[in-house]
């Protein structure tokens, strides 16, 4: 985890900000893939350098494009998801980023950008 983040916190204040209507498909597990988008992306970020071992910022740029793939994958793979449940997934990590990154700013985590 990065130092100073909160997972439970993140995971509050990203679940009150994504509308079940705009994820029908997905509105019973909406806070779990919620959970699971948190650990895969704090995962690509250690993985890429991001962020190092202790948790601070690393010598590495977040990619958002390559998080967001990461992401994705590992949600799809983690649940066994079909193509389809796939694509829906993907729309729900795109609204997680945009709120994590509100989550981020709002605690003052964003040194590394």
């Amino acid at each position: 985890m990065m130092n100073g983040y909160d997972k439970a916190e993140a995971l509050a204040f990203i679940v009150k900000r994504i509308h079940a209507k705009d994820h029908p498909d997905l509105a019973d597990m909406i806070e779990s893939l919620i959970s699971q988008a948190i650990d895969a992306d704090m995962d690509y970020m250690h993985k890429e350098g991001v962020l190092d071992a202790e948790g601070n910022a690393g010598d590495e740029y977040y990619e958002d494009d390559d998080a967001f793939e990461h992401m994705v994958e590992t949600i799809v793979a983690n649940n066994d998801l079909t193509p389809e449940q796939a694509v829906k997934v993907a729309a729900l990590v795109d609204d997680y980023m945009d709120h994590q990154q509100a989550y981020l700013e709002s605690k003052g985590l964003c040194d590394w950008e």
